[in-house]
Formats: C-alpha cells, sequence, structure tokens
C-alpha cells in the first residue's frame, strides 16, 4: 500500500523563503507542500483548512511572530509537529530557543547570504527533509501491534514498558563497545539517516528486525558520582522539564550533549539556568566539575571529562564528527565510562539517529548503567529506541517522572554507600 506524501505547510513573510521552500521540498518524493502562508494569522487559518502533517514556520515575522503564532498552534493543535526556520544569526538563536522551549519540534537554519539558489535548496533538502519524515512519520504512524512477552535473548531480559510501543525496524547488537561496520551497512528506516563509509564515520551495522524493547537486568544500587546525558530533536524541552526537577543541591554533576549550533548552545544554556534551581551552563574546556551543576556541550565541539588527581575537568575538541554529529553523545559517554566506570549514570532522551548507542555500551562495559525516555513522550524515538531496543537500558520512563527517578536512584546509591562502610 502506497502512504499519502507529506502534507506540508510553509510560512515566511518572504515570498522568496517560500518559494524556494516549496521548490525544494516539492522535489522529494513523498513530501507535497499543501499551502504557503504569509503571515501568522494566515498559517492559523490554513492548518484548519488544509490539515498538514507538518508546518514549517519562520521565527520572524511581521505582525504576529513565529513564537506568538507557535503558541496558538500549540492551543489548537498540541501534537502538529513544528519545525522553526530560522537565521543563522545571535538574534536568530535567541528566537529559536525561545520556540524550542514553548513547543517547537526542532529547527533548520536559513541558507546565508546570496550565494547560488539551486545550492541553497539543496542544504534546504540536505538539513530539513530527514526531520520532516522523522517528526510526519511519528505522527502518521498506525496504531501498535500486540508484543510477544518471551525471547530467547540473553543476558537481557524483556519486560513490558511502560507505555504502548509500535514495531519499528532498528539495530540489534550486542552488549559491547567493539561495533564493526559492515560492507553492506544499509539505512536506517527508523531514522532515514543516511550512510557514511569508512571506520570513523560509518553507521552501526542494522539488522533489520521486528522486535520488542528488550530492557538490561536491574544493577544493585550503587554510589552514582555523574549522570551523563544525550538529546536530539525535542531534547530542549525535554532537558528543561528534567533539570527543572533537580534540586539546588543535587549530590552529582550532570554533563548533556544537545545536538545544536554552536551559534544556539550558550543562549539555550541561559535559557535552562533561567529555569532550573541547579546551575545551568555552556561547558568550558578546563573547568572542574561540580555538584549542582550541569554543563551543555558547546555547539561543533566534542564535549569529553578527564579525571586527573581525584578532580574531574571538562575538555574539548574539533575532532572529526561522529554519527554525522559534533558535538556527539558517544564521544562524551565514552568519557565518562572511561573516567566513572559503575559510578556512570547515562541518560538518553528522545533523538533522531543512534547517537549514543555506542557509548551506552561502553557505560554499560564499565558497569554503569543506563536509563531512556520512553516513546509516548519523546518527539522521535530514534536514539533512546536504539538502546532500548539493543538491550542496554535497564528502564524506560515517561519524561515526566526522569527527574524523580534520578534523584531516587542517587539516593539509594548513597544509602547504599554509607551501609557498606564498616
Amino acid at each position: 500500500m502506497t502512504m499519502a506524501p507529506v502534507r506540508i505547510l510553509v510560512v515566511d513573510d518572504s515570498v522568496v523563503i517560500r518559494r524556494l521552500l516549496s521548490t525544494a521540498l516539492g522535489e522529494v518524493p513523498g513530501l507535497e507542500v499543501v499551502a504557503t502562508a504569509a503571515l501568522g494569522k494566515i498559517a492559523l487559518a490554513r492548518i484548519a483548512e488544509y490539515q498538514p502533517d507538518i508546518v514549517i514556520l519562520d521565527v520572524e515575522m511581521p505582525e504576529m511572530d513565529g513564537i506568538e503564532t507557535l503558541r496558538r498552534i500549540r492551543k489548537d493543535a498540541p501534537r502538529l509537529p513544528v519545525i522553526m526556520f530560522s537565521a543563522r544569526t545571535e538574534r536568530g538563536a535567541v528566537a529559536t530557543i525561545e520556540a524550542l522551549t514553548c513547543g517547537a519540534s526542532d529547527y533548520v537554519t536559513k541558507p546565508s547570504g546570496a550565494g547560488n539558489a539551486q545550492a541553497a535548496m539543496a542544504r534546504v533538502r540536505e538539513d530539513m527533509v530527514p526531520k520532516i519524515l522523522a517528526l510526519a512519520g511519528r505522527r502518521r504512524a498506525p496504531a501498535p501491534a500486540p508484543r510477544s512477552a518471551t525471547t530467547t535473548a540473553s543476558p537481557v531480559a524483556v519486560v513490558p514498558s511502560p507505555a504502548p510501543q509500535r514495531s519499528v525496524t532498528t539495530a540489534v547488537l550486542p552488549i559491547t563497545t567493539t561495533l564493526p561496520v559492515a560492507a553492506d551497512a544499509r539505512r536506517s528506516h527508523t531514522t532515514r539517516q543516511p550512510v557514511a563509509r569508512g571506520s570513523e564515520t560509518a553507521a552501526i551495522p542494522v539488522i533489520v528486525t521486528e522486535g520488542p524493547i528488550r530492557l538490561h537486568r536491574p544493577v544493585p544500587p550503587r554510589p552514582i558520582d555523574i549522570v551523563a546525558v544525550g538529546a536530539s530533536t525535542g531534547g530542549p524541552n525535554a532537558l528543561a522539564v528534567v533539570l527543572g526537577q533537580l534540586p539546588a543541591d543535587f549530590p552529582v554533576p550532570i554533563v548533556i550533549v544537545q545536538h545544536m549550533l554552536a551559534t544556539f548552545t550558550r543562549h539555550f544554556a541561559e535559557r535552562l539556568a533561567g529555569q532550573c534551581r541547579i546551575k545551568v551552563v555552556e561547558a568550558s574546556p578546563g573547568e572542574a566539575i561540580a555538584p549542582g551543576h550541569a554543563y551543555i556541550a558547546r555547539g561543533d565541539h566534542h564535549l569529553m571529562v578527564e579525571r586527573r588527581m581525584g578532580r574531574t575537568f571538562l575538555a574539548m575538541n574539533q575532532d572529526k564528527l561522529e554519527n554525522f554529529c559534533r558535538p556527539a553523545v558517544d564521544v562524551l559517554f565514552r568519557s565518562v565510562a572511561h573516567g566513572f566506570g559503575a559510578g556512570a549514570l547515562a541518560v538518553v532522551l528522545t533523538g533522531m539517529g543512534h547517537d549514543g548507542l555506542r557509548g551506552c555500551g561502553a557505560i554499560r562495559d564499565a558497569g554503569g548503567d543506563v536509563i531512556v525516555q520512553d516513546e509516548a513522550t519523546s518527539v522521535v524515538w530514534g536514539m533512546p529506541g536504539f538502546v532500548a531496543r539493543a538491550g542496554l537500558a535497564s528502564q524506560v520512563i515517561a519524561i515526566e517522572q526522569l527527574g524523580g527517578e534520578l534523584r531516587r536512584r542517587i539516593a539509594l546509591g548513597a544509602a547504599r554507600a554509607v551501609e557498606a562502610v564498616p
């Protein structure tokens, strides 16, 4: 059965941008721009009239700007995916962060300068099409089929998920950090991410299967020394929820990779700092990490932790992209596994792709634990879904419960450490 095309509404006050987006997206099989709008008020009427699957929304518009238009959309259509189309400027960054915290699903930056129109359209397609497909695919997914509660896999056990899960194509991998790259590695139908060749950036080999979540056996309570978090699409809202649930005296440091441009990460950290009781900052190289602090990876820089003389410091580099990302969750998680071993707790939140999968394997190998956000509360269940179906997560949990679960685990671990003292 042929799937109906994804119906797109383009909202931008520039006729040039509306034409560029309509042309660039209309040439992609499976996508259809059903309407455009120059103003927010017109966009609201077009949503009611055309019932699009996704909205591409300009940040800066006259009369009713993109933020106010987004708020109105969220009142009438809370689950309608909205991608903000923003300028790669300081002003655009501030507005985009505001939009993401107001419920935008993701963002794409506009082509800069007055360059070649064909090059601009190609860049728009490259950046935007995977996000459209992932977001619209989740919205249009059929109802989940019943899952089997039995498996012969070891050393993991199948545990019913907190929310119904639909069967998806994904990767099923052993719990290991040495993942060979198959010569015939294929595209993942779940994330629609391209596959790059070569050992540095090649995608994890995909075994196409329809299978259930496989939860890792829970580990006994143990002291937790650091929480490492990875997020992508939908992550800004998810991080605001989780970090907002933590007290100012949260007893361990938190290190975070959120896939985001360098222009945006400082504003994102500042926005979170104003919403949370813990201290949230953009990471700086050489900075010593401290309890009650959350450190956001700087855009276009890999973030790592290094332990020296009993203290832990942040480090950064601009080495090759991993999983098409910099910063990459895998880079951070590997360093956390190396530095903290069984004292590491990894958290994988909503996001496209499989970044974090290898890193979770490293944390597991080092004796640490892994939690992932559930599908029902994820904007895109790519990153957490890969980890859950690979058997690396001991818990799949709704975002609203995650902050409380972090507090509970850390308190239990601390109590166990006190009991162990002779």
